[in-house]
């Protein structure tokens, strides 16, 4: 099994949705977007699984050394390599990563929606800045600074999602992602929300981020043209099939407390349906 294969594999074991949305890339993006995944992957494992901050400082090391040139003998990092050679990118958004995890293992408290933002900038806006290289690599030179707003706006769109999704896992860890002001204005006790009880205030909460998070997948949607052709049916369906989980939530009642949603092969079949129609509909599409 090579390199491609490997990474390959990690994002197929750890995100269906995302091994099925980016798997009908070309050869050579679909490896670039796996090999991101699977160093994106890899960092945060480093503290959500190991709990290992000397772990998060070698792979700071093999980042710096595979950007010098100085590729280390690790399959992740080799098929990252290829795949900067071919999309030229900066090391600055794979390094914010790092310090989002960081922040993690140090429990920084989020006490403002500034530093909400400021979370999800560093934890998910940092891979749609890796990745749009690749997604839009024609257009990138002429539109760079419009298209890294659309994967600033995408990327905190997925970490809410994902934070939506996690409430359960995160409170049975003993961690709230929800700023303190926000939690304070609507009501919220966190005492409350560890019995399982969906309360009104709990479910005011749940809405005011689902609307916050599908207001920011609509800015890729109005944007979706600045995409390579070859991508842009990925792209649009991986965000539409993540902001399919909000509607998951929704749909049972903003129960995420004691249920972790996750959007079914049936509804991603119905999905990949509208996605193609909509997609036909903005000329984007046969």
């Amino acid at each position: 099994m090579d390199k491609h294969e490997k990474v390959a594999q990690i994002i197929e074991s750890s995100s269906a949705t995302f091994h099925q949305a980016f798997s009908g890339l070309p050869e050579k993006k679909r490896n670039a977007v796996f090999a991101i995944y699977a160093y994106c992957r890899t960092v945060d494992d480093a503290i959500d699984v190991h709990h290992d901050i000397e772990r998060l400082q070698t792979l700071k090391k093999k980042l710096k050394d595979t950007f010098d040139g100085k590729v280390p003998q690790d399959f992740i990092f080799e098929a990252l390599y290829d795949a900067i050679m071919a999309f030229p990118t900066s090391i600055t958004p794979y390094m914010e990563l790092l310090d989002a995890m960081r922040d993690d293992y140090y429990d920084k408290p989020i006490e403002t929606e500034a530093d909400f933002d400021e979370y999800c900038y560093k934890a998910a806006s940092t891979v749609g800045l890796m990745l749009i290289p690749v997604l839009a690599s024609k257009s990138y030179k002429d539109n760079s600074k419009k298209l890294k707003a659309v994967a600033i706006e995408l990327g905190k769109a997925m970490q809410i999602t994902n934070i939506l999704r996690d409430v359960r896992d995160d409170l049975m860890n003993h961690r709230v992602y929800f700023p303190k002001d926000i939690i304070e204005k609507h009501q919220i006790k966190i005492e409350t929300l560890r019995t399982g009880v969906v309360t009104a205030e709990f479910r005011s909460l749940m809405e005011y981020y689902i609307d916050k998070a599908k207001e920011k997948y609509q800015v890729l949607y109005e944007n979706i043209d600045l995409f390579d052709k070859d991508a842009v049916e990925a792209t649009y369906t991986a965000a539409k099939f993540y902001e399919g989980i909000l509607d998951e939530i929704r749909k049972n009642d903003y129960n995420n407390i004691t249920k972790r949603h996750y959007v079914g092969k049936f509804r991603k079949w119905r999905l990949s349906k509208k996605i193609k129609k909509e997609l036909k509909d903005k000329g984007l599409s046969e």
